[in-house]
């Protein structure tokens, strides 16, 4: 009886230790305008990337492992990058449904950085906001101060994001 106890709260702390340091991998969250301006001002002071993308689109797929790559090799100096998609504007899906394909999306192909889904009924506003062109993938360099210093208009590669770091990093 007393070894059966002791077994369980060791295999208590144990199941408690494991959750506890167990990496939920990278911020996934629906966002509106407001939402997209909060985790920005979360990155204030940093050189942000902040890509405009979808898992339908075959360009913005393309070009994630050179964003990433880029944001991994920045990190340690004060450059960050967040992604924002428009999975939400399809017709007819859920959110619940692109939460769950996010997250698988997110899984298998390794994504380190905060994915913000966008969810607003009008687009304008965003484009308004950040002065895109409308198509994606567009990728903006925010310098530390939040000011737009460089864009992206369609697939970038790694010289590019690497570049447009450099910008985001100068202020």
């Amino acid at each position: 009886m007393k070894s059966t106890l002791v077994l369980q709260a060791f295999l208590g702390l144990t199941l408690l230790s494991c959750s506890g340091t167990r990496n939920k991998g990278p911020d996934i969250r629906i966002v509106d305008l407001k939402g997209l301006d909060a985790a920005l001002a979360e990155h204030r002071g940093q050189g942000v990337l902040l890509d405009f993308w979808a898992i339908w689109c075959e360009p913005c797929v393309a070009e994630l492992p050179e964003l990433l790559e880029t944001g991994r090799e920045y990190g340690g100096r004060g450059g960050a990058v967040l992604t924002v998609s428009y999975d939400l504007m399809l017709p007819g899906v859920t959110r619940d449904e692109v939460l769950q394909k996010m997250r698988a999306f997110v899984a298998d192909h390794r994504i380190d950085v905060p994915v913000l889904i966008y969810d607003a009924s009008d687009y304008d506003a965003i484009n308004e906001r950040f002065g895109l062109p409308g198509p994606i993938p567009v990728t903006l360099a925010i310098d530390r101060k939040g000011v737009i210093a460089d864009i992206q208009e369609g697939k970038g590669g790694k010289a590019r994001f690497a570049a447009m770091m450099q910008k985001a990093l100068q202020n």
